[in-house]
């Protein structure tokens, strides 16, 4: 009885550990990947120009975005509404020049998008926007913070 009793915790040990060091397992401890995070900004990044994408962006539901140092959205829900009703981002024609950078300054979970977007209206150029966002995300890769500095000129 004490040699299947062994066996059985051999074998129960063995399963545990393979369940540890398993790809899965060893994504969730070190939460999420360079291309979670880039899928999960890519879509925010739409639905800058997309209202409808705005439902399918990946937020934790107290998503913090600061733009140029003060807070602009406290919610996952307040967000997409903002990106829904597209107001202030209707002028945006398009997003361009994009450059990923993934974990910049050795920051853990957080991905970098430095983008142009060109501002216009009825087929008129108004102006030009530098973009330079921090993306914060979970191990669940959601976003939790967008941390965005722009400046605006106008146009040539």
């Amino acid at each position: 009885m004490n040699v299947r009793l062994g066996r059985l915790l051999a074998a129960v040990s063995m399963a545990a550990t393979l369940a540890v060091v398993s790809p899965a397992a060893a994504q969730a401890a070190t939460g999420c990947s360079q291309a979670g995070s880039q899928a999960a900004a890519q879509k925010y990044l739409d639905a800058l120009v997309d209202r409808n994408a705005a439902w399918s962006i990946p937020l934790d539901p107290l998503v913090l975005r600061i733009e140029n140092g003060l807070p602009t959205s406290v919610s996952a829900l307040d967000l997409k509404l903002q990106l829904y009703l597209h107001i202030q981002y209707s002028v945006f024609t398009s997003i361009e020049k994009v450059v990923w950078t993934w974990q910049p300054d050795g920051r853990a979970g957080v991905i970098n998008a430095h983008y142009d977007i060109p501002v216009g209206l009825g087929g008129v150029s108004l102006a030009s926007s530098t973009v330079d966002e921090d993306f914060t995300l979970t191990a669940a890769c959601t976003i939790k913070k967008i941390d965005a500095t722009f400046t605006i000129e106008p146009a040539a």
